[in-house]
């Protein structure tokens, strides 16, 4: 399977899903920050399906994008961008990455939106595929009037092996016992984030409410002694026992 196809695999598992946060906009917040969680997310979801596609390089020439002009312009100082023309759509491939502009112009520092394009109508219209439309992961069709222009992302330049060989290779442990799988290792290493982000906030939810506490009873100055307590934890050093997870 080409990294063209692992692309739009990914864009379709998503379709139908909606609202926000989802795990497109916590996967991107885990990287840049918890201010992505509620942001608009029509270009994470292209970040996602390429990250997870393993078509970064192809998809994202300047790396992990939610912002569309910027994204465009990538393509544009890679000489890989194409202006939302009639003649240009019809020369439009699967898996190109299109950007709309609901101001009808093709300029690139107006975009608002992207999407990936799933099929190519003609007559300057694509069946696309959209994070972020309506609050939610559809299938649209668009024609040239509202598309500023695509980008084509460099599939030759891809490693011939695809996304789903890399996922399911198995990993050398060097004990000569055990042979992970990738997804097995990096899916107990989420859980493990997850567990350990849940344990901290519990454990700062009850130091807030002994300092509450002893406040009430004391008198004591209640935020200068919280701040005194997170230096504290924060200069402590701290093990964290894992499981090993199991080979699969």
């Amino acid at each position: 399977m080409s990294g063209r196809d692992d692309f739009l695999r990914e864009a379709r598992k998503s379709l139908g899903l909606s609202g926000r946060p989802n795990y497109i906009t916590r996967d991107y917040a885990r990287r840049h920050g918890n201010a992505f969680l509620d942001a608009p997310w029509c270009d994470m979801s292209i970040t996602y399906w390429a990250r997870h596609a393993g078509t970064t390089a192809a998809v994202l020439p300047g790396g992990d994008r939610a912002f569309t002009p910027w994204h465009a312009g990538d393509f544009q100082k890679i000489g890989r961008w194409h202006t939302g023309t009639v003649g240009e759509l019809n020369r439009a491939e699967p898996g190109d990455v299109v950007f709309f502009d609901w101001g009808y112009s093709n300029s690139i520092g107006a975009i608002d939106h992207v999407g990936v394009i799933e099929k190519v109508l003609g007559g300057g219209r694509v069946q696309t595929i959209e994070g972020n439309t309506g609050d939610a992961c559809k299938r649209r069709v668009r024609s040239a009037s509202v598309i500023a222009g695509y980008g084509r992302p460099a599939w030759d330049e891809e490693d011939d092996v695809s996304a789903k060989e890399v996922w399911d290779e198995p990993i050398d442990t060097g004990d000569g016992k055990k042979r992970w799988k990738a997804r097995t290792v990096l899916g107990h290493l989420e859980k493990s984030q997850d567990r350990i982000e849940a344990k901290l906030d519990a454990q700062q939810a009850t130091i807030d409410k002994l300092v509450d506490a002893l406040g009430a009873a004391q008198g004591v100055d209640l935020e200068a002694l919280k701040t005194e307590i997170r230096q504290a934890i924060e200069g402590i050093s701290v093990r964290l026992d894992v499981e090993e997870p199991e080979a699969g």
